[in-house]
């Protein structure tokens, strides 16, 4: 899965202006966990964003080191945990039964 950046980051000292995002493996959910959590409430379940996990799994689905993703745009941001949590569709709605 390819991400357009609308800003440049510098990874290796080039600019880099998109992401391509393998897909999470077994390996990947074990070594990091879930990008998010399961919150049962009184208002039904909620599922929570982890943003530092799922920068981890950015950082390591598109080989990039994590110093070089702390330059991305809000807007970046958004589209890339939108992306990582695209991948795990199934298991929030399988975790909310």
């Amino acid at each position: 899965m390819i991400i357009e950046l609308s800003k440049p980051i510098t990874v290796a000292g080039s600019p880099v202006s998109e992401l391509g995002l393998r897909e999470p493996t077994v390996d990947d959910v074990i070594e990091l966990g879930y990008p998010f959590l399961v919150m049962q409430g009184d208002n039904g379940t909620a599922i929570q964003l982890q943003p530092k996990i799922v920068m981890k799994y950015v950082s390591r689905l598109a080989a990039v080191p994590p110093s070089s993703l702390k330059t991305i745009s809000l807007g970046d941001l958004s589209k890339l945990q939108e992306a990582v949590m695209g991948f795990f569709g199934d298991e929030a709605e399988t975790s909310q039964s």
